[in-house]
């Protein structure tokens, strides 16, 4: 065998048990009014006693990770982007969010052939310690709002962050 051959055999071997260990890292969640089901990284704890038939929360790692989905009713704004946009405004105000600050703005973001708006800010804490949320907007059928939120106090949400393969395995079960 050449080594070149060699070579490429190690290689697609390790992809393979990098894979597999992801694989074995999560675990699959579906919503008790089965809404959706997605995978969840092994380190998030569900908290039962903080969820309910309208918010699953999950806590990470970190002091400060968190994790939630928000069925939030029927949305009475005209559109998706009135909707969100009026959020923002409620997380800016007096009785808001302390120091709420817009890092990314709205964006379009498909969920599972859903559309829905992302963006992230910063705000600070009732214990003032910075955190990062990076959250998504959406209307479901029906009128029906639905929020997935992301927080974090360690560092912004980058590549790789979980909230990126719960979106990637997020299946609506309507």
């Amino acid at each position: 065998m050449s080594l070149k051959k060699l070579k490429l055999g190690s290689l697609i071997t390790v992809l393979f048990v990098v894979l597999v260990s992801r694989v074995g890292q999560a675990f699959v969640f579906t919503d008790p009014t089965e809404l959706y089901s997605t995978t969840i990284w092994d380190q998030w704890v569900y908290q039962s006693h903080h969820s309910n038939d309208q918010i699953t929360v999950f806590y990470g790692e970190g002091d400060y990770d968190l994790l939630y989905f928000e069925s939030l009713g029927r949305v009475s704004d005209g559109s998706l982007e009135a909707w969100a946009q009026r959020a923002l405004r409620l997380y800016e105000e007096p009785g808001g969010l302390k120091d709420f600050q817009l890092e990314m703005p709205l964006t379009v973001i498909d969920v599972a052939g859903q559309t829905g708006l992302s963006c992230g800010y910063s705000y600070l804490d009732e214990r003032d310690n910075q955190l990062w949320e990076y959250r998504v907007f959406l209307i479901l059928p029906g009128g029906r709002g639905f929020s997935i939120a992301l927080s974090t106090g360690d560092a912004w949400l980058e590549d790789g962050s979980p909230l990126e393969d719960i979106l990637r395995q997020w299946r609506w079960l309507f």
